[in-house]
């Protein structure tokens, strides 16, 4: 028989975005993992699911320069996400390849990293250190997004046909799956990822993660009143979830609604997550309008 996994059930419930839950579980006196690579990794997924509630301060005030390279990693990811700085943001990827250069690479801290390259819209460098970690379901998931996020639709099917081969039945491989089937043009996959987002969301704990999964579904069907709906449930669980918050704008968009009701959304999305990447692109899209105007005007 093979090592029990200790954090398989840990991982899951971050996977499907159940981060108050992870917290809980991870600072649980009487559940700590007997072997040291899982009593890190905990540790990893607490401060991770800290950042995801946006409590950047806890990974930053909490982790030291004696941690582990995969702590200090992810004391990197919450300075990086607290910055709005374009210019403390380019500081961070400069102390991360230090960090990088002088450690082991594991494929915990590799995802870590990853994440932060894909945030900085580093695409290149967040697929080659998730390369040499092609059997870690996390290295998988991240690799696949940013494929998508590349537009190269047809290496992330790749990437899921090959995770399907030794581990289809895993919560983030069906997770994976989904994602994917929501870039071509089919109703019929649509419908696919809905059903596979409601299915984990059914067995699991409903969080925003999934909700809002399965109302990005329906926007893709059209189908903006359920999505409105299911994003409002999204809210519910977590009142300043920004992923919900920019879909309701999209809804609200589409929908032909009072220009307040997109106006309140985007506020409050300002509030909850000012660094955001939509908040970023859309002021990137504000100011080139602006100059366009200047360059027309009379």
């Amino acid at each position: 028989m093979g090592d029990i996994d200790e954090l398989h059930a840990l991982r899951k419930t971050f996977y499907v975005g159940a981060y108050q839950q992870v917290i809980n579980d991870a600072t649980n006196p009487g559940a700590v993992p007997k072997s040291e690579a899982a009593r890190l990794e905990r540790r990893v997924y607490l401060y991770r699911a800290y950042i995801a509630q946006s409590r950047f301060n806890m990974p930053m005030n909490e982790i030291t320069p004696a941690d582990s390279a995969e702590l200090r990693a992810v004391r990197l990811l919450a300075l990086w996400l607290s910055q709005t700085s374009q210019s403390n943001r380019d500081g961070v990827v400069s102390d991360l390849a230090a960090l990088i250069a002088g450690s082991h690479l594991t494929p915990l801290l590799a995802v870590i990293a990853a994440s932060i390259y894909y945030n900085h819209a580093l695409y290149e460098d967040a697929l080659k250190i998730l390369h040499p970690f092609s059997k870690n379901l996390e290295a998988v998931a991240l690799t696949t997004q940013t494929l998508l996020k590349m537009n190269r639709v047809d290496l992330a099917k790749k990437e899921v046909a090959a995770v399907k081969t030794w581990a289809d039945d895993a919560t983030l491989a069906q997770m994976i799956e989904a994602w994917a089937n929501l870039f071509p043009a089919a109703e019929d996959k649509f419908h696919e990822a809905f059903y596979t987002f409601d299915e984990l969301a059914s067995s699991n704990t409903a969080t925003a993660k999934l909700l809002t999964s399965k109302a990005v579904c329906k926007i893709h069907s059209a189908k903006f009143d359920e999505a409105e709906e299911l994003l409002t449930n999204a809210l519910n669980w977590d009142n300043n979830n920004a992923e919900a918050l920019i879909n309701l704008i999209i809804c609200a968009n589409a929908t032909g609604k009072p220009s307040e009701v997109a106006s309140r959304y985007l506020n409050q999305l300002k509030d909850a997550a000012p660094s955001h990447i939509y908040l970023q692109e859309l002021q990137l899209k504000e100011d080139m309008f602006d100059r366009a105007v200047q360059r027309f005007s009379v």
